[in-house]
């Protein structure tokens, strides 16, 4: 980095040029850090409103947070009063929707459309209000508040803290285990608890972060991120996304990022650090296989009076000793924009630390292949077992995979050998057609190209369509030989009902499991045998074996893992936590 080149000023672009300047600070620029961080905003709202400093976009207040607070005593000291003057005008009433002289009527617009400026939005602060971005604004405005003796705004932003971070621990995030955005979230509320003086606020700091630590400890697996997920904007491998940010705190691949996402500042002036059974979770530190059933909010569910009544998506993730595979039953079906990821496979590679495996029904989608879907699909899983179902003739089921990994046809299967995890997928009226030449180059071409994958295909008959797949590792077969052996012994699928869109199948370690389309937005999956009851899925992680427990509505999170557990319990607003270690 370029002592003086952190980047611009113009709306929320601090997003970027406010931590590579605190990195710049800290490798020794300070005399161009100090003068970038110090200078006047360019935007005439900031400059008329808030003395020239920018308290409106949400990337942009949380880095004005740190610099505030962590980086204030280098400031020049009229500057940093600065801060605190303008920072007292902004918190003097509640900043959101309070009336902005720069706000304009459509007609009165420089632009047509959709925008997040003042002109846009009659506010003092950015009204986004997805998990993160409303993480960012609450935390600043009530530290401001708070510091500035603005006592009104901080008891208001003080309830609406302990109103989000209840509804966590009650019902779960709604911008749930995001691979791109699960970290800002988490950045964000580090100022919180580095910075509040309060300390039962300081407290809900805690409980947010240990709980976010949680959820990403479960997706977290050597340095990459499993699925599912929502916001998944094709974050695959190491350090990529959310998983850089928390490999910080997680470890377990010793590579470093060759080039570290930016926010790693936060945490390493951060005070914080997860609960040692969290990082052992993280780690997989805890006896496998085991599988762990979950459930997650919709998108919006805190907006609703009371919060949610039930769930609105089903998880189940299965742990293997070298294999992490976790599925929903639409798969990647959701409405438009929330680039839903409905099935991701990890498995160990000695040398780039995973490889993933990602199934797809189509090539039109809008960030990433992850979560690309034609509509009909239909999934169930138990444990390492998962079938999967497609209601539309011909669909072309697409296979993101290693281009390194053998690939071998058997009678109705085809096997998939990686370091130490086999594949088998057992076809459901449908054919393997192998690498797919145009769809590698859109999928692992481009902008973010993926150099050691493939895209590789097979095509459905003219009724439902798909496959099951069942997974082998040494611990279970010794060699890939004797899986293959075991699986081609006899036949596995039961496709009687197959017209009727109902498929079974038994794993060759007798796992069942069996899928039904249904032409409503019902979903039925058979578990062992049975079908599965919805009710008895509701709470945020169990089942039995599992290292990670929250009821649902119930509040009280516990973690298994490592030798170690913790404890987080937030009840009546508060939260109080235990560690118990070896």
């Amino acid at each position: 980095m370029q002592p003086g080149k952190y980047g611009g000023t113009y709306f929320e672009n601090e997003k970027a040029s406010y931590p590579q300047a605190f990195i710049g600070f800290l490798k020794g620029q300070r005399k161009e850090a100090l003068r970038y961080l110090q200078q006047d905003d360019d935007a005439a709202w900031s400059k008329q409103l808030t003395m020239g400093v920018d308290w409106y976009p949400s990337f942009t207040i949380r880095g004005q947070v740190r610099k505030y607070f962590f980086f204030g005593q280098y400031l020049e000291p009229a500057y940093r009063q600065r801060m605190f003057d303008s920072a007292k005008l902004w918190t003097e009433i509640d900043p959101l929707r309070r009336p902005n002289p720069f706000w304009k009527p459509p007609a009165q617009r420089s632009k047509p459309g959709e925008g997040w400026t003042p002109e846009y939005h009659n506010s003092w602060v950015d009204v986004r209000s997805t998990d993160n971005l409303r993480a960012m604004r609450e935390v600043a405005v009530y530290l401001m508040a708070e510091e500035t003796g603005n006592r009104m705004t901080a008891e208001l932003y003080k309830e609406r803290l302990r109103a989000y971070v209840t509804a966590l621990y009650q019902t779960g995030m709604g911008e749930w285990d995001s691979a791109n955005y699960l970290s800002h979230g988490l950045t964000a509320y580090l100022q919180l608890y580095d910075f509040a003086q309060d300390p039962e606020v300081k407290l809900l700091a805690k409980a947010h972060l240990d709980w976010t630590c949680t959820a990403a400890a479960v997706k977290y697996y050597r340095g990459a991120w499993a699925g599912p997920n929502l916001r998944d904007y094709g974050n695959i491998g190491p350090h990529d996304g959310a998983s850089g940010e928390f490999w910080h705190y997680f470890g377990d691949w010793p590579q470093p990022a060759a080039k570290p996402y930016r926010d790693f500042v936060h945490l390493a002036t951060s005070a914080y650090r997860p609960p040692a059974a969290v990082v052992a979770l993280a780690r997989k530190e805890f006896p496998r296989p085991v599988e762990v059933l979950a459930s997650k909010p919709s998108y919006d569910g805190w907006t609703k009076p009371g919060g949610e009544t039930v769930p609105t998506y089903h998880e189940t993730t299965w742990f293997g000793h070298h294999t992490q595979v976790g599925t929903l039953p639409q798969g990647h079906l959701d409405p438009p924009g929330m680039n839903l990821n409905g099935f991701r496979l990890l498995a160990e590679n000695p040398r780039r630390g995973v490889d993933t495996l990602i199934p797809f029904t189509s090539l039109e989608f809008n960030h990433s292949h992850a979560s690309a879907t034609n509509g009909g699909d239909r999934l169930a899983q138990r444990n390492g077992a998962v079938i999967w179902l497609n209601a539309r003739p011909r669909t072309s089921f697409y296979f993101f995979l290693p281009k390194n990994a053998p690939i071998t046809d058997a009678p109705g299967v085809t096997f998939i050998q990686l370091p130490q995890t086999w594949l088998a997928l057992h076809w459901i009226d449908a054919r393997p057609r192998g690498h797919d030449a145009a769809a590698t180059a859109k999928v692992c071409g481009g902008k973010k190209p993926f150099p050691e994958d493939q895209v590789w295909r097979a095509e459905a008959g003219d009724g439902p369509g798909g496959f099951a797949m069942e997974v082998g590792e040494p611990e279970t077969y010794g060699d890939f030989a004797a899986f293959r052996k075991a699986v081609l012994a006899k036949p596995r699928l039961d496709l009687s009902r197959l017209a009727q869109g109902e498929a079974h199948f038994q794993a060759t370690d007798g796992t069942r499991v069996g899928v039904k389309l249904t032409t409503d937005a019902s979903l039925v999956v058979f578990r062992d045998g049975q079908i599965h009851d919805w009710q008895t899925h509701a709470d945020l992680w169990a089942g039995s074996g599992s290292p990670v427990s929250l009821g649902w509505k119930q509040g009280i999170l516990r973690v298994q893992a490592g030798g170690y557990t913790f404890e987080g319990k937030l009840s009546g607003g508060r939260y109080s936590f235990s560690n118990l270690g070896p």
